[in-house]
């Protein structure tokens, strides 16, 4: 699994980019104002290259190119407001959201290649880690019900429930 990058790093990025680059609008300055100082909503950000394969992300362009300013998405929902994608980040902050910044040179930028993380990859490991756990839950589950039963029926010295839930128990193991 890739390690995350720093929250310092990610900070330290937007600043050099609020610097060095200027955006189209001033809210969308402010948005990146606001992500500067939210250190749990930068935890959950990942800076990606391509933003295509993500569920839920940012476009951000500085003002030289010609291309889009602003455009959030989630899933299917796409929007230029700046407002919908604060209060998404917000409402939801334990959920990840992928920025695509893009700019003159971005590529030969330094700051910029030390904070991007490959999204599709951190998707999949996220995706990954969260059936391990979910099965892990499920099996723990499931054996403490088969445990509870097996006594029930031991303490109601019916021997086929016994039998039954033992063997269930076996299975699962």
């Amino acid at each position: 699994m890739t390690i995350p990058v720093s929250i310092e790093k990610k900070r330290a990025f937007l600043h050099w980019f609020m610097q060095h680059h200027k955006v189209k609008e001033h809210d969308i300055e402010w948005f990146l104002k606001d992500l500067c100082d939210n250190d749990l909503a930068l935890s959950h950000v990942r800076f990606v290259d391509d933003i295509m394969n993500c569920p839920k992300g940012i476009i951000i362009t500085s003002h030289l190119n010609e291309q889009i300013s602003f455009k959030f998405f989630k899933g299917k929902v796409t929007t230029d407001n700046v407002y919908t994608a604060y209060h998404e980040m917000n409402l939801y902050q334990h959920e990840l959201i992928f920025i695509q910044l893009t700019f003159p040179f971005c590529t030969h930028s330094t700051l910029y290649q030390d904070v991007i993380e490959d999204g599709l990859e951190t998707q999949m490991e996220i995706k990954e880690i969260a059936e391990a756990v979910l099965e892990n839950t499920l099996t723990q589950g499931r054996e403490s019900f088969l445990k509870g039963q097996i006594n029930h029926a031991l303490e109601e010295r019916d021997y086929e429930q016994f039998m039954y839930y033992s063997s269930q128990l076996k299975k699962l193991q």
